[in-house]
């Protein structure tokens, strides 16, 4: 039975009409259908394609090929996201993340290869859609991350893959929406979908940047929907819903597939810097896939500038090269998994191993006393205490440490399992640091989500009300919260929380310190509509508890 994401209690809000975007999105012109031979003559750009779906609805795409006279045929990869298909989003709002504008063409719009380079010179031919509902493609509304995505996308591989100008080998994925979209399709299993290629691919987006442990980012999706928000009725509104559905209900359940049903060829590329982002689900969905052949690449540097990054470009065109035009290389000889261990925001090293997370030992680091972290086993004799900061005020924390003796890596899934009591409020937003603090007392940051180096080693979110664990799901090290009812807080109640903090790798020298530090409030800029969780839950005291019968600990994975 199909699954109609109104009937599900879906927000809307009018959409902004595709002529009056406000600068500096870039407005697109009423559909007509043209051709012409790009700069460099080997390059032709078909405009306004109109796709028919099943339902009788008409959406609309732009196709970029090679000339007949280099290939009259080739593979051909899909690119679905509600950013507009002419490049509404212009690409210098990241001209500091990273990427060289200078080596790409024009055509190359934002989280999308060169079609210059891929069609002129590598073989492929791309069609870029704008999906049902945004900007000039039919449709009663734009539903994001949708079952109606995954429909209509099947029907766009079906009809790509019989144009005369494609093999029928079709491949769909570039960064982000790009990523994200591949879900619903794949899903589906179009016979004409060869291989997939989720390049930082949120796949649950409650859990992973609507609303991470419960806590809505309403300010981000505020953000999100202006440059979204285009079309000729209604988007579904993300901002709103991310308020007005706080917990995990069908509509947020609706947008997460059964990842286990996929099972082409996937290469699936996060980084460590996409905390809060891309991170969680990229790894969670890749874990999921059967895919016989299917590979996982975790960077430690920048979202953008790994895609561009000359020797990934070479990846990218080995997988494809690999599995839509089936070219024996060296995907065949492929680690698994590659990841990257970090000493600092510049300095990595590359691990190859045959699944994430590596093989580890879990290993408890327990609150000792008001600022100490110990892996010594806890006498059950020890007395309870707490130590407590002010939820309402940003610079207010609890911090715990340890000192290593010698070198540790920390690779794979971490979890702080902490007793709360909340003193002024019936619940209390959770924000907690894994922090790498080097001899000289400094904390050593990594790239965040915002391209910057202000990260902690990891980070992880909860509001306590959401503490209620999915049993089925959860381990020690990974807790996995239902997110389905409240648990409110009243102030004589101490409860046990167990908060995830997102996969990472990070290794310690001798000498250096492993920081736990928690309060009420984020700890990257404010300033950043990102970075600004809320609406907020908290106020006043809370304590962390440890001893006698809080056994408050951190469970970490020392490979």
């Amino acid at each position: 039975m199909e699954v109609h994401t109104r009937s599900l209690g879906a927000v809307y809000r009018k959409s902004v009409h595709p002529q009056e975007v406000l600068p500096p999105l870039k407005p697109a012109s009423a559909p007509r259908f043209e051709s012409r031979v790009l700069e460099g003559g080997k390059v032709v750009l078909e405009k306004d394609y109109a796709i028919p779906m099943r339902d009788g609805v008409t959406i609309y795409a732009d196709v970029y090929r090679p000339v007949d006279a280099i290939a009259k045929k080739t593979p051909t990869i899909v690119f679905f996201a509600p950013f507009g298909k002419h490049g509404a989003v212009p690409r210098e709002k990241f001209s500091n993340m990273g990427v060289d504008f200078s080596k790409l063409s024009k055509y190359a719009h934002w989280e999308l290869p060169d079609p210059l380079l891929w069609c002129g010179e590598y073989g492929y031919s791309f069609i870029s859609v704008d999906p049902r509902g945004t900007w000039w493609s039919e449709g009663t509304e734009a539903n994001f991350f949708s079952p109606e995505e995954g429909r209509d996308g099947y029907d766009v591989v079906e009809w790509t893959a019989k144009q005369e100008w494609s093999t029928g080998k079709i491949g769909w994925g570039a960064v982000s929406y790009y990523a994200m979209s591949i879900y619903q399709t794949a899903v589906l299993k179009p016979p004409h979908l060869a291989a997939i290629m989720p390049w930082e691919g949120i796949s649950d987006i409650y859990r992973e940047v609507n609303t991470v442990g419960g806590i809505p980012n309403a300010a981000f999706q505020s953000l999100w929907m202006d440059i979204t928000g285009m079309g000729l009725r209604e988007s579904e509104d993300h901002a709103v819903a991310s308020i007005e559905h706080p917990l995990y209900d069908d509509w947020w359940k609706s947008k997460v597939v059964d990842w286990s049903k996929i099972d082409i060829p996937a290469f699936s590329v996060t980084g460590w810097s996409s905390l809060g982002l891309h991170l969680r689900g990229t790894i969670a969905a890749w874990k999921e896939f059967s895919s016989k052949h299917k590979y996982l690449q975790i960077h430690g540097g920048r979202e953008w500038e790994q895609f561009y990054k000359e020797e990934n470009i070479q990846k990218q065109k080995l997988f494809w090269d690999r599995f839509l035009k089936d070219e024996p290389n060296e995907v065949d000889n492929w680690a698994v998994v590659e990841y990257d261990v970090r000493r600092t925001a510049g300095e990595n090293a590359r691990r190859q191993v045959l699944n994430f997370p590596p093989a580890s030992n879990i290993t408890t680091f327990s609150i000792s006393d008001k600022t100490t972290l110990s892996t010594e086993p806890k006498k059950s004799t020890s007395e309870a205490a707490y130590v407590s900061y002010k939820a309402h005020k940003s610079d207010s924390h609890v911090l715990f440490d340890y000192k290593f003796a010698s070198g540790a890596e920390i690779t794979g899934y971490a979890a702080a399992e902490l007793y709360i009591q909340a003193i002024n409020y019936p619940d209390a937003d959770l924000y907690v640091a894994l922090q790498k603090i080097g001899t000289d007392g400094k904390e050593i940051k990594f790239y965040h989500s915002t391209q910057q180096v202000e990260a902690s080693a990891s980070f992880g979110w909860l509001r306590a009300s959401h503490r209620e664990l999915d049993s089925t799901k959860s381990v020690p090290e990974r807790p996995v919260h239902l997110h389905e009812r409240r648990q409110w807080i009243r102030p004589q109640d101490i409860v046990k929380v167990q908060v995830e903090l997102w996969p990472s790798s990070t290794v310690w020298e001798a000498g250096e310190t492993l920081r736990l530090v928690v309060k009420g409030s984020p700890f990257t800029n404010q300033e950043h509509p990102t970075q600004t969780k809320g609406p907020n839950h908290g106020f006043g005291e809370v304590r962390v508890w440890y001893g006698g019968q809080y056994p408050s600990a951190l469970l970490l994975p020392l490979v």
